[in-house]
This record gives structure tokens, C-alpha cells and sequence, in this order.
């Protein structure tokens, strides 16, 4: 691993989820760039495991992340996520000395403990972000009372998995901390009275999430909200026992309210009224809520006319009707995801849908009318999934890429009725490809040279690969 010296000045490197990344490669990071302020080596995919606590060559352990923070001063952002072997003792190195560091992220780090935690965190007070799971804390702790005491510039905590007591919550509200950010992801032990009294402490609470809290009913969701003045991101996936009262509660009680996330709740059709419009909100997403149909959506579409993103993954109760009147009245839309809905058959689009960029469509049985229209109705689209949809042909995806002047990346893995033949085609007559996924076929190593000339990588095994898109 070399880098040149002109890089020296980097202040953010992302490495997660790289194929390599022993000590060896952190200690050459540490003095390649030594001004770094943001560093992400979450989860290298070199992580095997480990048999009878014996490390596996080639890991990231103390050694190697001490040798590196030793040399980064200036380290303000930090996610060490899925690191098997690094330990407490790192933890504490780079609270200690690290002084400017803000934020840190220690999800599934088997060796970092809570008290590891607790020791390291208020040894630096200046830190305002905390994102870690696996934290038991079911009763209330001298060291967990004095790791919120210390940490009064904390605007952001973020636990996954763990056991939280309303005695914890309790001692996060009496800290009077500023909270910006909360949210507890599929954790146990804690009431919604516990949330309360912390919501009541901290009104200013932007982004709030409790993912998979199974207490929570239409009426809890009420009450949270009288407490929610200023959130404008809210998460409440996983909350079976959650209908459309709850999403049209928060669109009418949190002022503030921009992105609703509810997957895989309780929406269905029911017999209620939307007699408001919230010109505000502009990201909903409701994946795998398999009841949901199109009475429900049109009702939900109507409410909210100026989405701009919008995901319905899993959602197989809508048809192309349903699909049809939300394009009619979210004209707005850039980014849209139907992956799965196999109730999805042909897309029509009756307006012209200008600011649409990103359409996800995996395995759905749409043809090439649907592309067709895709290419006379979207001209700046940017990213197309096409994964799985096994009744498109060349033409109809041509018809996409001759139309969309802007389109970077495209995926066509799985698409059966597709020929490799159709790779050149799309990097010739699209110059703005950057990124292909293409179908079920190898290329040579020369040929994808040849299209990275041509400024594009071509992808042939798209059976792990995702393309994010632009959001």
C-alpha cells in the first residue's frame, strides 16, 4: 500500500467494508495522512471470525490502531464498526488521545464493553456523538451516572440491541443534555414512560428513531409526538402493532417533519379521512407493508403531494393503479424504489416526472412499455435497477439510455431476456455511464479495460452487488 505525498492534506478516508485491511496497511494510513479529521475502516470483509478467542492473521487489533492514532492528532470522526479484535485498551487510546474527536461509532466490536465505554467516554468531554449496540444496561451504574455527567456537549446517542432500563433513560434526561439525535434500535427493557420523561427534557430533538419498540400503539404515538416539536427525522420501524393514525398523527402534530420512516408496520386500509395536506414532508418510506394497498397509498400520496422520496419495497398489495395515482400527484419525485412489488406489472406516468433521478424496480414483471414511458416521462434520471426484471429486452432498455441524457448507472443483472451485446451499445451511445451492472455473462479483463477508458466500470456478477444510487 503507497500513497504519494500530495495526498498528505487528506481530511477524510472512507475504507468500510475493504477487502484487506491488516495492521500493517492502519500504520501506513497513520503516515500517508496525517491531517486526517474523518476515518471509517467499518467492517473490512477480511473478517472471518475467530476460533477459541485465537486472532485470525491479518485483523485490525490494538496493535495496529494504536500505532495508527498515534500519528492522527487530529482525528474528529471515528467508526470502527465490526473490528472484531480491537479492544477496551483502543477505546481508550483514542479517547484520550484524540481531544478533538466528536463522533464515534463502535457497533459490533465484540471486545469493547460497557464499562470500556464508560471509562474511555469520560476521559473527553467534548464528544457529541455516540453510535454503539450490544449495551447492557439494565440497571443504573456509578459509572454510567458519571458518563453522562461528563459528556455535556452529547447531541446525538444512538444504541442498537441493547438492554435499556427507564432508570438509564431517566439518568440521560436528569443529565440535561442537548440531545439532537435519539434513537434506540430494536433495544429491550424500557417503557414509554422512560421516553417520555427524556422527550420532556429534550425538546429539541431532531432526529428521533425507536425501531421495533413493540409497546408502541397509535395512542403512545400521540403522546410522543406533543413532545416532538423541532424532529424532523422519525423512525418507528418495526412497530407492529403502528397503523395510518400514527403516520398521519406525526404529519399533523410535528411541525418540523420532513423524513417518516415506518417499514414493516401495520398499514392497511382503513376506514379514516385525510382532511389536511402536509406541503412539508418530503421522504416517506413504508417497505414491507404488505398490506397496504392502493386505497391506503392513494390516501397517503394525496396527503403528502410534495414527496420527493418515496420506498415501497415488499409492498405486494399495489397494483399499477395505485402506482399510477401517486406519479399523478407526487410530481415532485426524484427518487422512487418498488423493488419486489410483485402486484406491479406496467408503470404508466400521465405527467412528466422532470425531477425524477433514481427508480428502483428489482424482479418486478414490468416490459418495455414501462421503459419506454421510463424514457419519454424521466429525462434526468440517474440511477435505474433493472435486477431481476426478466421480461425487458435490449430494446426497451436502449430506450432508456438514448432518453436520459444524465444516466450513470444502470442494473441489469438477472435480466434474462438481455445480451451481453448490449454492454458497448449503452457505453457508446451514453457517454455519461459511469456504472454498469450488467446481465448474467463474464467479460475479459481487456474489455473492461476498454469500457474504463470510455470512463465506465462494468460489473458481471451483480448477485452481490448493490448499487446505492443518489439520494
Amino acid at each position: 500500500m503507497v500513497f504519494g505525498s500530495a495526498m498528505q492534506n487528506l481530511r477524510v478516508l472512507v475504507c468500510s467494508k475493504i477487502k484487506l485491511l491488516p495492521d500493517e496497511h492502519l500504520v501506513v494510513i497513520g503516515k500517508a495522512f496525517p491531517n486526517l479529521e474523518e476515518l471509517d475502516i467499518s467492517y473490512p470483509t477480511n473478517v472471518l471470525g475467530y476460533h477459541n478467542f485465537v486472532e485470525i492473521e491479518g485483523e485490525v487489533t490494538d496493535s495496529g490502531f494504536l500505532a495508527l492514532i498515534q500519528r492522527l492528532p487530529r482525528l474528529c470522526k471515528v467508526n470502527l464498526s465490526g473490528i472484531t479484535f480491537v479492544t477496551d485498551k483502543s477505546l481508550l487510546a483514542l479517547a484520550t488521545g484524540c481531544m478533538m474527536l466528536r463522533e464515534i461509532v463502535i457497533c459490533d466490536c465484540d471486545f469493547i464493553t460497557r464499562s470500556g465505554i464508560a471509562k474511555a467516554l469520560s476521559q473527553n468531554p467534548n464528544l457529541r456523538s455516540i453510535s454503539a449496540n450490544w449495551v447492557g444496561m439494565p440497571s443504573i451504574r456509578s459509572d454510567l451516572i458519571q458518563w453522562f455527567d461528563s459528556l455535556q456537549n452529547l447531541t446525538s446517542l444512538v444504541l442498537y440491541d441493547s438492554n435499556i432500563s427507564d432508570e438509564v433513560l431517566n439518568s440521560v434526561a436528569n443529565s440535561c443534555l442537548s440531545l439532537k439525535k435519539f434513537v434506540l434500535s430494536r433495544c429491550s427493557n424500557f417503557s414509554l414512560s422512560g421516553i417520555l420523561l427524556l422527550l420532556y427534557k429534550n425538546l429539541p430533538i431532531e432526529w428521533f428513531g425507536l425501531e421495533a419498540a413493540e409497546f408502541l400503539t397509535d395512542e403512545s404515538v400521540k403522546e410522543l409526538s406533543e413532545f416532538l416539536p423541532m424532529v424532523k427525522f422519525i423512525n418507528l420501524s418495526n412497530c407492529s402493532n403502528l397503523t395510518c393514525s400514527s403516520l398521519f398523527i406525526l404529519a399533523r402534530n410535528c411541525p418540523a417533519l420532513t423524513n417518516i420512516n415506518m417499514k414493516n408496520v401495520n398499514l392497511k386500509n382503513e376506514h379514516y379521512t385525510t382532511d389536511f395536506v402536509n406541503s412539508q414532508l418530503m421522504s416517506l418510506d413504508l417497505s414491507e407493508n404488505k398490506n397496504l394497498c392502493n386505497e391506503g397509498l392513494g390516501k397517503i400520496a394525496s396527503s403528502f403531494p410534495n414527496l420527493e422520496l418515496l420506498k415501497l419495497n415488499h409492498c405486494g398489495g399495489i397494483t399499477d393503479e395505485g402506482i399510477g395515482e401517486v406519479l399523478s400527484v407526487c410530481t415532485k419525485i426524484r427518487h422512487l424504489e418498488l423493488n419486489f412489488c410483485t402486484g406491479i406489472k406496467n408503470i404508466v406516468m400521465k405527467f412528466q416526472l422532470s425531477a425524477m433521478e433514481v427508480l428502483r424496480l428489482q424482479r418486478l414483471l414490468i416490459e418495455d412499455s414501462t421503459l419506454a414511458m421510463v424514457g419519454r416521462r424521466c429525462p434526468s434520471l440517474i440511477h435505474l435497477d433493472l435486477l431481476g426484471c426478466t421480461k425487458v429486452t435490449t430494446e426497451g432498455v436502449m430506450e432508456v439510455v438514448r432518453n436520459c441524457r444524465g444516466l450513470r448507472e444502470i442494473n441489469i443483472w438477472d435480466c434474462c431476456e438481455i445480451g451481453v451485446g448490449i454492454v458497448p451499445l449503452m457505453v457508446f451511445s451514453r457517454p455519461s455511464l459511469r456504472e454498469i451492472v450488467q446481465t448474467n455473462s463474464l467479460l475479459s479483463a481487456n474489455l473492461k479495460n476498454f469500457f474504463l477508458s470510455h470512463g465506465c466500470v462494468v460489473y458481471d456478477d451483480g448477485s452481490f452487488w448493490d448499487l446505492k444510487g443518489f439520494s
